[in-house]
């Protein structure tokens, strides 16, 4: 409030309060005059007029006496009446409280603020009977000397100032304990909070009760109701009564019981509302600090327990950091004596740490006459969602679409956990009903939690055939372009990582793809996509967007569909991860060339194969897919410069196939270039962490340099991958023999 902080800093902090806290008398006297006068069952218009006359000059003597009591002269060096007036003026210089106060003069202003209420209290009380001394006295001398003095008019007189003092040292008096104690109440609470920071923890002090202060507006409530009973009685008896006055009394009763209502309320509403928020600072453990403190002695017994709650607290958060620490220190010793095995635990916690980092594929490479494209949109920064794509044995690819339960954390680390079990199952097995039994096995072994996932997988060779199998996902939707409708692609099968018996579930079925057909495969946060209405996009939708867009090209089909999912979605908040990821089937040149190039080295006549490569591709120069399979074939017949030199003209288009990693690392390491082919090896691996080959070739160039140690950790992690791996446990104990 910036009139009480200006006339704080400006005269004195006693005064400024003073300042606000005299309204309360003003309306208290003008509340006391109708109250004495309602008593008087006589003609009082002379008494009326002598108060009217001689009112003001009397509520102003005593008001500028309180003032000057409470230290209005105080910048003329004339300060407070009442030491502790002055001490508390002292502490609050300049109208903030000087912090540097040693411990017992703080504890002493802390004393003087809580009785600070109280004195000005009994000062308004006093000034107010002052206020009636004056009236009397002045309503005597004017009544002298106008010579129209009687003993009646006398009695009258006194009795009605009488009657309306007593009622202004009730009102006045209250009013101003209550405006005091909101004024100041900040301030002591500051006083008390300071020195509870210096370890001096005193009980906080309580004036009165709560019974009072609703005690005092009853009261009031009675006494207006027994005056206006009288003020009706007076205006029935007398007919020289003004009704107006009884109508303006009403006003000021009413105004009256309403100011004291709020200031009363408000008080004890204060107090309420900051013991809420100091609780709730410490439950979220944060300091406890009251703003607002109170004088009733309930509510201070209150806050005290609060407070001592929270020291408990913050001693026990104390303790706690502390055990913290020693245990800590436990286990670093007990980790110490258990290096051997902590270098173990480290070691496989590095391949998870490799595999959790590794991101999903952003740009699946073609693989014979199929083209990829997908759209992946996470809700959060760790989606549930993910995607993969695995070169199967017999020259076959798996593709995989899945969706974690849950988000976050729990939800990467089983995908973590089904990235290792997917890339090792489809190692082992190229159908997709072997690999999720295998896969539900090893999350069920490995993570025991109530999450799981589910999946939709597809193997296809090089015919185009699909063998297909779904553990509860989204049904597959498989375009036919050419005869415009679509087919969904469904099994049987619970979730993956659920129970134990859902192994039992999973079953495969087989179909066929053909040029120009789509295959969609997705997660359920688009047919369950909802708009602002909570309508989901459906799966309706979803297969009539692919059919009537099915002759864009495949960027723009996928696209399509993902901004068709956000339209409809609109200003809707995203709910789940949204993945789509489609397989096209296109004519190459370049797959029929290959296909023969096969049949050739499938009959051992691989420099025909070679021939026939080359011819081909001198038809079609920049054919990525020629270069690498011709790459191959000198490899097989031991050309390793010409098939490196064929890689590294392949890598600078395509980076993301780890083959050719491998294929060129091999063909170096051959050439005995350790170096080039570890560099290419190790990119293999950063593509794919369980690629075992590309590993065992790694080690072979570590050991071949002499670097042992890297030789033997990367054996392990071949081992750890594979444990029938017979060559890596060999290397593994020749390593170790040396």
């Amino acid at each position: 409030m910036f009139i009480f902080e200006w006339l704080s800093k400006k005269v004195s902090y006693t005064f400024a309060v003073c300042f606000f806290t005299i309204f309360g008398g003003w309306m208290s006297a003008v509340f006391g005059y109708y109250l004495g006068t309602s008593f008087i069952l006589s003609n009082y218009d002379e008494l009326n007029a002598l108060a009217l006359k001689w009112l003001p000059l009397s509520v102003l003597i005593p008001t500028l006496l309180h003032y000057i009591s409470f230290g209005l002269l105080t910048p003329m060096k004339i300060p407070a009446f009442l030491k502790p007036l002055r001490d508390i003026n002292k502490a609050f210089n300049n109208g903030t409280l000087n912090t540097s106060l040693d411990n017992e003069t703080l504890q002493n202003i802390y004393v003087q603020l809580s009785h600070f209420p109280l004195y000005n209290m009994i000062a308004a009380s006093l000034f107010g009977a002052m206020c009636g001394f004056f009236l009397m006295g002045f309503g005597y001398y004017d009544m002298y000397t106008s010579g129209t003095l009687t003993v009646v008019k006398m009695k009258t007189g006194i009795k009605a100032v009488t009657i309306g003092v007593l009622v202004v040292i009730i009102l006045y008096g209250m009013t101003t304990y209550l405006l005091t104690e909101i004024i100041s109440n900040q301030h002591r609470a500051f006083v008390y909070q300071e020195l509870r920071q210096r370890n001096i923890n005193i009980y906080p002090r309580g004036l009165i009760g709560l019974r009072i202060k609703f005690s005092f507006f009853i009261i009031l409530m009675i006494i207006t109701l027994l005056t206006f009973a009288a003020m009706m009685e007076q205006y029935r008896l007398y007919e020289g009564a003004q009704y107006v006055n009884i109508i303006t009394y009403m006003v000021i009763s009413i105004i009256a019981g309403i100011f004291v209502m709020y200031i009363n309320s408000d008080s004890v509403m204060r107090v309420l509302v900051e013991m809420g928020i100091v609780t709730k600072n410490i439950a979220s453990g944060q300091n406890a600090w009251f703003k607002v403190m109170s004088h009733e002695e309930e509510f201070a017994e209150i806050e005290y327990s609060i407070l001592e709650m929270a020291k408990q607290i913050e001693e026990h958060r104390k303790n706690l950091e502390l055990k913290v620490e020693q245990r800590t220190e436990e286990l670093r010793e007990a980790l110490a004596s258990l290096k051997e095995k902590d270098d173990m635990i480290q070691k496989q916690l590095e391949i998870a740490s490799n595999i959790q980092r590794s991101i999903l594929p952003g740009r699946i490479d073609d693989w014979n006459e199929l083209k990829f494209s997908v759209r992946y949109i996470a809700m959060e920064k760790i989606g549930g969602d993910f995607y993969d794509v695995y070169q199967i044995k017999g020259d076959k690819l798996g593709v995989l679409v899945a969706d974690v339960s849950g988000h976050g954390i729990p939800a990467a680390l089983i995908t973590s956990m089904a990235k290792i079990s997917f890339s090792s199952a489809t190692q082992q097995y190229d159908s997709p009903k072997r690999v999720f039994q295998e896969v539900n096995q090893n999350i069920l072994e490995h993570i025991k939690t109530q999450d799981y996932m589910t999946s939709f997988f597809v193997v296809i060779d090089d015919d185009y055939n699909i063998v297909y199998a779904n553990a509860s996902h989204q049904k597959a939707i498989l375009v036919h372009s050419d005869e415009g409708r679509v087919e969904f692609l469904d099994t049987n099968g619970l979730f993956i990582g659920a129970i134990e018996e859902a192994r039992e579930t999973y079953e495969e079925k087989v179909t066929k793809l053909r040029y120009g057909d789509r295959l969609l495969l997705y997660t359920d946060g688009i047919p369950e996509a909802a708009n602002v209405d909570r309508e989901e996009y459906s799966i309706e939708r979803l297969q009539d967007v692919a059919l009537k867009n099915r002759h864009l090209p495949l960027e723009d089909f996928t696209s399509f569909i993902i901004e068709d999912v956000q339209r409809f979605k609109g200003k809707a908040p995203v709910e789940d991860d949204i993945t789509l990821l489609v397989i096209e089937l296109a004519r190459d040149e370049a797959v029929d060339i290959i296909k023969q190039s096969k049949k050739l080295i499938d009959e051992h006549k691989y420099y025909e194969a070679i021939d026939y490569l080359e011819r081909s591709l001198t038809l079609y120069p920049n054919n990525r897919k020629l270069i690498y399979n011709l790459a191959k074939n000198y490899f097989r017949v031991n050309n390793f410069g010409k098939a490196s030199e064929l890689i590294e003209q392949y890598l600078e288009v395509d980076k993301r196939n780890k083959y050719a990693y491998y294929v060129g690392g091999a063909a170096y390491y051959q050439m005995m270039n350790y170096d080039k082919a570890i560099q290419l090896l190790e990119r293999a691996q950063s593509i794919d962490p369980n690629f075992t080959n590309a590993l065992f070739a790694l080690g072979m160039a570590y050991k071949k340099i002499g670097m042992f140690q890297d030789a033997l950790q990367i054996f392990e992690r071949v081992a750890n991958i594979d444990p029938d791996n017979k060559m890596a446990l060999f290397e593994i104990n020749e390593i170790r023999k040396k």
